[in-house]
């Protein structure tokens, strides 16, 4: 099992996945992503033992969020959709594709991204005067 924090700037270079957000997770994050594999697994939405064993967390609007992707799992996405709005009040879930746009400004395009990586600083190659040994 692996939570690797991203940003919110992360989140907007996402335009390319689909995946499932759930909004105000607090405490121990791995018990949240344990407690959402095991009750999607019971209720048939997780199949073939398949299991999220990666998930992402960012803050955002003083929230702590998941980002489960939908990358090596196995799942039923008709009865994900249903799951996510009836659970809406209770997890908060939405979709990567209606959180970026609504939330955070829209996707970075792939024009933005090209810029800014152009845009990178210029790696040092000043010499500090130390020796290698």
């Amino acid at each position: 099992m692996e939570i690797i924090s991203v940003s919110l700037h992360d989140l907007r270079k996402m335009n390319n996945s689909e995946v499932l957000i759930l909004q105000g997770c607090g405490g121990d994050l791995k018990e949240w992503v344990d407690g959402i594999n095991d009750m999607l697994t019971e209720i048939g939405i997780l199949q073939n033992e398949s299991r999220f064993e990666k998930a992402y967390s960012f803050h955002n609007e003083d929230l702590t969020c998941l980002l489960f992707p939908f990358d090596d799992v196995q799942l039923d996405i008709g009865k994900l959709a249903m799951w996510r709005l009836h659970t809406h009040e209770q997890f908060g879930g939405t979709w990567l594709s209606d959180y970026v746009p609504n939330r955070l400004g829209g996707f970075v395009s792939e024009k933005e991204q090209k810029q800014n990586e152009d845009c990178s600083p210029m790696e040092e190659t000043e010499d500090l005067g130390m020796e290698m040994m």
